[in-house]
This record gives structure tokens, sequence and C-alpha cells, in this order.
């Protein structure tokens, strides 16, 4: 499952492989206008996935640690700090 950031990122960088200046220009704008939403939305991903984690039975320093952060921060995510 950790192949779909990579994609997101696959995707990101293929803007710079589009030829013509105006339309890698355009698209690039296209998405940079809608990035508040998407980063909304992947904060929510998160948060839905550490609740989620957390009700399997995983403490909070576990998670955190588990995630790249700390328990405190894994708990702050999960109340959607």
């Amino acid at each position: 499952m950790a192949g779909e950031a990579d994609a997101v990122r696959e995707a990101v960088r293929a803007l710079e492989a589009i030829s013509d200046p105006i339309e890698r220009a355009r698209e690039t704008s296209r998405l940079l206008r809608e990035w508040p939403e998407l980063h909304s939305l992947l904060r929510e991903v998160r948060q839905h996935a550490v609740i989620a984690a957390h009700r399997e039975g995983r403490t909070y320093d576990e998670i955190g640690q588990q995630i790249g952060t700390s328990g405190d921060r894994a708990g702050q995510i999960a109340r959607g700090k």
C-alpha cells in the first residue's frame, strides 16, 4: 500500500514532463488551486488512520514511532490538531 504515496509524487513530477510550457503552467496552476482542499483531505486520511490504529489497540507512542513522529503528536493528529 505504500506505493500510493509514490504514485502521487510521480504524478506531481510528471508535470515537469509536459513539453508545452503553457499546458505545463496551466496544469500546475490547476493543481495549486486545488491544493488547500487536497491538503485538508490528506490530513483527514492521516487522522482516520491514526484513530483506526489506536482502536486496534496501538498506543499513541507506538503509532508515533511507526509514522515517524512522537506519541504526543500522534494523539494530536487523532484529535484533528
